[in-house]
């Protein structure tokens, strides 16, 4: 029949590729199959050898799954509800794609302007470039404290004293940033440092003491549009379909006739502990109450 005819004849009128008990399968379904394969696969219908394997699973897949409609597994309770459920999330997300993620796209140009006018928000926080000497007892950084008071190099005594990962580089740490640490004790003590050289005396932080020496200090400053904009783009994108998702609710139980009867909560709570006083309006209750504060609007 018309399943043997010449390939660009059957694409382009959509003819019968397969029957499987009298149930057809079109070249049409079989484009539209294609099309719903992740690229990776699609790869490998190129040739007519890949083509006629993925029409062998279809076929497969047929014959599957009319042996399970025979068998009443499709008027199958849990089966029907699961495919309710189905039916019920592809509607949701379709109706709220059209409604909602369109229209909460966030434009390059309007990240920029968000950039230029909230400025603050972007900034490297203020640096200091410091070096180390980590030990574990108060009495040995005193000690150490006083042979550097004796004009011994600091980075020599870090190599040959400290316990922290940056020993062997004499201590140095770089530039540590204010806030990014996470030992504020730590970061105290290196920020009031101001001179070249400086010594702070010993310092407790974390669980061990620490003589921090100062070199420089990086005031804070801007961070570049380029380095943000991705940054600025989701978050506002977010941020715009929460708030056309909360105002599409909105309207829509604006328009809708609702009855909430969340008292019947309540008897369920008997069973359990029972509120604490000023808490037994809260919850589902507190969203009745503002779905009617919307109405009245």
């Amino acid at each position: 029949g018309k399943a043997k005819t010449g390939e660009n004849n059957t694409a382009a009128k959509g003819e019968v590729l397969a029957r499987v008990n009298g149930k057809v399968i079109t070249t049409e379904e079989f484009k539209k199959e294609q099309e719903n394969l992740p690229p990776y696969l699609k790869a490998s219908l190129e040739d007519m050898e890949g083509k006629k394997k993925f029409l062998d699973n279809l076929v497969t897949r047929e014959l599957i799954l009319q042996k399970a409609k025979k068998t009443g597994l499709d008027k199958d309770a849990s089966v029907v509800s699961k495919l309710e459920e189905i039916e019920k999330t592809l509607l949701i997300e379709a109706l709220l794609k059209k409604e909602i993620e369109g229209k909460a796209a966030f434009t390059e140009k309007e990240a920029e302007e968000y950039y230029n006018s909230h400025k603050d928000e972007f900034k490297d926080g203020e640096k200091v470039k410091v070096s180390h000497i980590m030990v574990k007892t108060e009495k040995e950084a005193g000690d150490i404290l006083k042979k550097l008071g004796k004009k011994e190099r600091f980075e020599k005594l870090a190599k040959k004293y400290s316990i922290g990962p940056t020993a062997s580089k004499g201590g140095d740490l770089g530039y540590i940033e204010r806030g990014a640490t996470g030992v504020p004790e730590f970061e105290d003590a290196a920020f009031k440092l101001k001179k070249a050289g400086e010594l702070s005396p010993v310092v407790s932080a974390g669980s061990a003491f620490h003589i921090i020496k100062f070199f420089e200090r990086k005031d804070a400053e801007a961070q570049t549009f380029d380095k943000v904009k991705d940054k600025i783009i989701t978050t506002q994108a977010k941020k715009k379909q929460k708030e056309l998702f909360e105002s599409f609710v909105s309207s829509l139980k604006k328009e809708a006739k609702l009855e909430i009867n969340d008292s019947l909560f309540k008897d369920e709570g008997k069973k359990e502990e029972k509120p604490a006083e000023g808490q037994k309006e809260e919850g589902v209750t507190g969203k009745k109450e503002e779905a009617h504060s919307e109405e009245k609007k």
